[in-house]
C-alpha cells in the first residue's frame, strides 16, 4: 500500500509539473512568439514616429503656405472683398439722385474670412429663391464663387460676350440698365446683389427704378444679398 500511495503521489506530482512547465518544444515556440511580438511592437513604434514626423512636416508646410498666401494678398492692388468694391473709378462719379457735393459713402472693408462667410451665406440664400436650372446674374466683381450656385447657371454682371466679368462698373444708370436688358434677352431670370454690391441700388438710381418697374424683389437681406426676379 505504501508503494501504491507513493506511486500515486509521484503520478500526481508529475501531472502538476506537466501543467506548470511546458515541454521543451513549447517553451521554444513561446520564446519565438514573444520575440515576434516584440519585433512587431518595435515596428509599430517606428511607424508612429514616422507618422509624427510627417504630421509635423505637413503642419510646417501649411503654416508656410498660409504665410505665402497672406504675403501675396498683401501685394495685390485690391482684393475683391476690399473697400474698393465701390462706385465706378471714373473721375468724379456722382449718383443719379445726389448733388455733386454729396460723394458716395465707401463700402466697409471685409477681411478674407468675413468675405468667405458672406459668399457662403449668399449662395445658401440664393438657393432658397432661385429654382434649379435658372440663369442668374450676379454683381460679382469677377468672383466665380458668387456665380457658382449648385444646380443654377451663374453669370457675372456686367459681363463680356464670352462670359467673363466686364472688369469695370457701368458708367451710369443708363449703361447699367442696358447691360441688364442685354442679359435678360440672353436668358437671365434673376439678378443678385451681394451685400458688397448693394451700393448699386443707391448709386444707380435709374437701375433701381427700372427694377421696381420691370422686376420683382424676391429677397432683401441687406447684410447678405438682395435678389430680383426678372420675369415679372
Amino acid at each position: 500500500m505504501t508503494a501504491t500511495r507513493t506511486g500515486r503521489r509521484t503520478a500526481g506530482e508529475m501531472t502538476r509539473h506537466d501543467e506548470v512547465t511546458p515541454p521543451g518544444g513549447d517553451v521554444a515556440d513561446l520564446h519565438r512568439q514573444l520575440a515576434e511580438q516584440a519585433s512587431l511592437v518595435a515596428a509599430l513604434q517606428r511607424c508612429v514616429l514616422d507618422l509624427d514626423s510627417e504630421v509635423a512636416e505637413l503642419r510646417s508646410l501649411l503654416i508656410r503656405s498660409q504665410c505665402e498666401v497672406i504675403r501675396r494678398l498683401g501685394q495685390l492692388p485690391a482684393a475683391p472683398w476690399a473697400a474698393n468694391d465701390g462706385p465706378s473709378p471714373d473721375p468724379d462719379p456722382v449718383p443719379d439722385d445726389a448733388a455733386p457735393d454729396q460723394p458716395v459713402a465707401p463700402q466697409p472693408a471685409l477681411d478674407a474670412a468675413d468675405y468667405a462667410r458672406l459668399v457662403d451665406r449668399t449662395r445658401a440664400l440664393v438657393r432658397t429663391v432661385v429654382p434649379a436650372g435658372a440663369v442668374l446674374a450676379v454683381v460679382s466683381r469677377g468672383d466665380d464663387r458668387l456665380t457658382d450656385v449648385d444646380g443654377r447657371v451663374g453669370w457675372h454682371f456686367p459681363r463680356t460676350a464670352d462670359g467673363r466679368w466686364a472688369g469695370h462698373h457701368p458708367t451710369d444708370s443708363a449703361a447699367a440698365v442696358a447691360a441688364l436688358e442685354d442679359l435678360r434677352r440672353r436668358g437671365a431670370r434673376y439678378l443678385v446683389f451681394p451685400a458688397t454690391a448693394r451700393w448699386w441700388l443707391d448709386y444707380y438710381g435709374g437701375l433701381r427704378r427700372h427694377l421696381d418697374d420691370t422686376a420683382r424683389l424676391v429677397l432683401d437681406r441687406p447684410e447678405t444679398c438682395t435678389v430680383y426676379a426678372l420675369d415679372r
